[in-house]
């Protein structure tokens, strides 16, 4: 049986970008440490949905929640239609949608939205994936995957997207900084059907590890939501990866060798490090994570998406080669996709 194939990807980004030194002035940090986040980051900016006119820290939870309604939006169907123009599709021809975004809520949800704003068929199935965190995005895939198998010449669309910038909260804990200092906004889109220029997606996994299950996440004080990231993430994270990587492969009679490519969630940057350490990988296989890093920061679930769309672009893959995609988020959780050209 052949499994269901990436047929395009897209992403999309605000149109303002800001550079590190810049959000550091906007966060009104002075002292060394805070500032040391944003500077040993490995961020080069960032693309944020806020207008830099205008922006005034402790908006109140309304205007939070209207700027990330008109943001993911606005992104997540400019990265939907494009990974639709790519693929070659029109919208009444997808079958199932699946969004997710862990930084905001509207009722209707993302992908009902979605439905109207694209043209989708009045009967397309969907589902919506909430609160899942960096995670996200290959939870979706999966939804996306699972239909496709079960009805073959099916197309799905996957659609992630977070507006990181609105979910922000000032206060003197050293993770709000550190939040602060490395996510941003962005969206991800994959087309998935039976056929397609992409690789297939031979198998999915999940991995729970619910002793962490406080180690990251939302609060909601007042209302407003505040990023919990414990120190222990660059740890507990980089071990779950190189689990799931270890799953995936030994289930298909696999080594590291043989993996030809890495589409690793940007996390942070000693997340990556750590990563490399634990699968013991050299630079190369980290080049795409790294690069989205340095160029868009850490969007949450749909930074994946990004590291997978610049593998694409790059023309590294040919025929026959193995891909791994792995992220993790809160719970705590891995999810992973081995893939084939």
């Amino acid at each position: 049986m052949e499994q269901p194939r990436i047929a395009a990807v897209a992403t999309a980004t605000p149109s303002q970008r800001f550079s590190q030194a810049e959000l550091l002035r906007m966060a009104g940090y002075g002292d060394a440490r805070r500032r040391g986040f944003f500077e040993s980051s490995d961020i080069a900016g960032r693309h944020l949905f806020i207008d830099r006119e205008r922006f005034r820290p402790h908006e109140s939870v309304d205007e939070l929640n209207a700027r990330f309604r008109a943001g993911a939006l606005e992104l997540g169907e400019r990265a939907a239609r494009a990974a639709l123009a790519r693929a070659g599709w029109e919208a009444a021809g997808v079958d199932f949608l699946a969004t997710t975004t862990c930084t905001g809520r509207m009722t209707p949800s993302l992908d009902a939205h979605l439905v109207g704003r694209l043209g989708c068929r009045p009967d397309v199935q969907r589902v919506h994936v909430g609160d899942t965190g960096c995670a996200s995005a290959v939870v979706a895939l999966q939804q996306a995957w699972n239909h496709v198998r079960a009805w073959p010449g099916h197309r799905a669309l996957v659609v992630a997207v977070e507006i990181c910038s609105a979910a922000y909260f000032l206060d003197d804990r050293l993770e709000s900084a550190v939040a602060h200092a490395i996510f941003a906004d962005g969206a991800g889109a994959i087309a998935i059907g039976g056929d397609g220029a992409g690789p297939e997606i031979v198998e999915h996994r999940t991995m729970f590890r619910s002793e962490h299950l406080g180690a990251m996440g939302f609060e909601y004080p007042g209302g407003r939501p505040r990023v919990v990231l414990s120190k222990d993430v660059r740890r507990i994270g980089a071990g779950m990866m190189k689990e799931m990587a270890d799953a995936l492969m030994a289930g298909n009679g696999l080594k590291t060798d043989d993996i030809a490519h890495f589409v690793l969630h940007s996390a942070g940057r000693r997340v990556i490090e750590q990563v490399g350490k634990l699968m013991t990988l050299d630079e190369s296989r980290l080049a795409h994570s790294r690069h989205v890093l340095q160029r868009y920061g850490n969007m949450s679930s749909a930074t994946v998406v990004f590291v997978l769309d610049d593998l694409l672009r790059s023309g590294e893959p040919v025929p026959g080669d193995w891909g791994l995609m792995i992220a993790m988020g809160p719970g705590f959780a891995a999810e992973g996709a081995l893939l084939r050209w």
